[in-house]
């Protein structure tokens, strides 16, 4: 299976989640783009390496957020209903997805990191993928 790596823009992103930047359309100095009224949420630092990955997982209750800290990445993204159809973005920028997206990261550079906003208490879901997915330079 070939999936291009996209960038990461508001409308390529859309069915996914927010990309966390600033528009022409935002005029104050203070913007909140994503809002959780009920449930606490906590900070995380992840170092990863992983080259390839095997499952997707989703968080039905909680959005989450992945900001690129060092090194470079992939986030691979799926609708709730259809892990199948699985897209992936050069992690170049923060965003925040929608509760219930399928998603995993790999590193591109030998390691990277990335700051992860979520709730407290999160319920996550696996999807094992058919075959495991790798990033390839060149056709």
């Amino acid at each position: 299976m070939k999936i291009e790596i996209e960038n990461i823009t508001a409308e390529t992103f859309a069915p996914f989640g927010y990309v966390l930047e600033f528009t022409q359309e935002m005029t104050e100095h203070f913007h909140v783009i994503v809002r959780e009224e009920k449930d606490p949420w906590r900070l995380a630092l992840l170092r990863f390496d992983w080259q390839f990955i095997k499952r997707l997982e989703k968080h039905p209750q909680s959005m989450e957020s992945f900001e690129p800290l060092e090194g470079v990445s992939v986030l691979f993204a799926a609708e709730n209903n259809n892990p199948d159809k699985i897209r992936a973005f050069l992690l170049d920028k923060p965003i925040c997805l929608f509760k219930g997206v399928w998603h995993e990261i790999l590193a591109l550079s030998s390691n990277a990191k990335v700051k992860i906003t979520e709730n407290l208490d999160v319920a996550t879901e696996f999807y094992n993928l058919d075959k495991p997915i790798r990033i390839f330079a060149g056709d």
